[in-house]
């Protein structure tokens, strides 16, 4: 069965199945997996069993929309707004979904887990094979994402993590602003070496540092490595800390996985990565955490 599109993308997500049906009382902390069998729900392109996935998630690229999962926020599902599709997608020989096709497999998944009694504490956007940023109808499925959130789990938390190299665009910064939280991927503290690791002029970190400064909602994420790139120096690690304290984040979050990088790299040790954490946070006076075995989400 094919995913069903629903009418033009402005379509308000949350009046599309039926009343809000929303749990109160707090939080809860993540609890085991129920053991069902897993199965794929390819009709609306998720996991849909068992209740709680890896973080790891599925090894289908295919899949939009995962969880929920175990995450550093608690239950989280994760929409991947870049997994390539073959149908339904926004204009011929582009392999991303269209907005409608996103919206709808959110509305359909977080309707059935709130009538389930789950809890969600967290969506996060990410792009997996590009950046989230490049979808064409991102400020739409953000505007829905919100309404579906504010239906179902009013409680939980909209996150996007991105790297977009240039956040001029009105319209983009508009969009990430929407968002409960900006995790921006920020390991870099020379123009050679956010040349080396992103591909973009080192002319740009000034004029990326600078637009970074003016959300107030930022949490920077960075992973460390090296090999045949190296951001662990310590002189690199000392130009990181002073960007950061130009761009002003609220959190600094640091992530074992090394993720996927131009060149051949290898994550730095737990001591180092220790190390560059109490620098960062004596430095610039904000919380740092270390997370460990989030791959879906670096």
């Amino acid at each position: 069965m094919l995913p069903l599109e629903v009418g033009p993308p402005g379509l308000r997500a949350d009046l599309l199945f039926g009343q809000p049906d929303l749990h109160e009382g707090p939080l809860v902390t993540p609890r085991e997996p129920l053991g069902e069998e897993s199965r794929r729900d390819r009709s609306i392109g998720h996991s849909c069993s068992p209740i709680y996935e890896s973080m790891n998630t599925t090894n289908d690229s295919s899949v939009l929309l995962h969880g929920p999962i175990r995450s550093r926020w608690g239950k989280t599902m994760v929409l991947n707004l870049t997994a390539p599709q073959g149908h339904l997608v926004v204009e011929r020989g582009s392999t991303l979904a269209r907005g409608s096709v996103i919206v709808t497999t959110c509305a359909r998944r977080l309707q059935e887990l709130s009538k389930a009694g789950e809890k969600v504490h967290a969506i996060v956007v990410v792009g997996q094979e590009q950046d989230p940023a490049v979808h064409p109808d991102l400020q739409t499925i953000t505007e829905n994402l919100r309404a579906l959130r504010d239906k179902w789990f009013s409680r939980a938390k909209l996150k996007i993590i991105t790297a977009a190299p240039d956040l001029e665009d009105w319209g983009l910064r508009a969009t990430l602003s929407m968002y409960d939280t900006l995790l921006y991927r920020f390991e870099f503290g020379t123009a050679k070496t956010y040349a080396a690791v992103t591909g973009n002029p080192q002319t740009k970190l000034g004029k990326l540092t600078r637009q970074l400064s003016s959300f107030d909602h930022l949490v920077i994420q960075a992973s460390f490595f090296r090999g045949g790139l190296d951001n662990s120096t310590a002189s690199e690690v000392s130009n990181w800390i002073k960007k950061l304290r130009e761009v002003g984040p609220r959190e600094i979050h640091i992530l074992t996985p090394a993720g996927e990088r131009r060149k051949k790299v290898k994550p730095i040790t737990k001591t180092r990565r220790e190390q560059i954490a109490n620098e960062a946070a004596e430095a610039l006076g904000v919380e740092v955490s270390i997370h460990e075995d989030e791959p879906c989400l670096v």
